[in-house]
């Protein structure tokens, strides 16, 4: 199993969402953050104090995955992420030893 983890700008987060539920993936957690991804604009930006310097709003999407489902979700993320700028995030996948559900039978 595999884990996606996405950082996005937050006016994209909306396609990829529907793009991947599409696709059947439903899997996922998206959680709003602060980080230093290239902001597309001003408003996307604050000055962190704790930092001391500029930083974006930015989502976190982690998807998770079976191993050969992972080029198709890659793609879908790659494609539907997009914001105009050469380098519009970042992905990272990571190795999953063991998954299981809570609760239920």
């Amino acid at each position: 199993m595999k884990r996606i983890t996405a950082l996005l700008h937050p006016n994209r987060i909306g396609e990829v969402v529907h793009a991947l539920a599409a696709a059947g993936h439903r899997r996922f957690s998206v959680v709003h953050g602060q980080g230093l991804l290239q902001a597309l604009s001003a408003r996307e930006q604050t000055y962190s104090v704790e930092l001391g310097e500029l930083i974006t709003q930015q989502i976190q999407l982690d998807v998770y995955c079976v191993d050969d489902e992972l080029p198709t979700v890659v793609d879908l993320i790659q494609r539907n992420g997009r914001a105009g700028q050469a380098t519009s995030g970042w992905l990272f996948v990571s190795s999953i030893d063991h998954a299981e559900a809570i609760g239920g039978d």
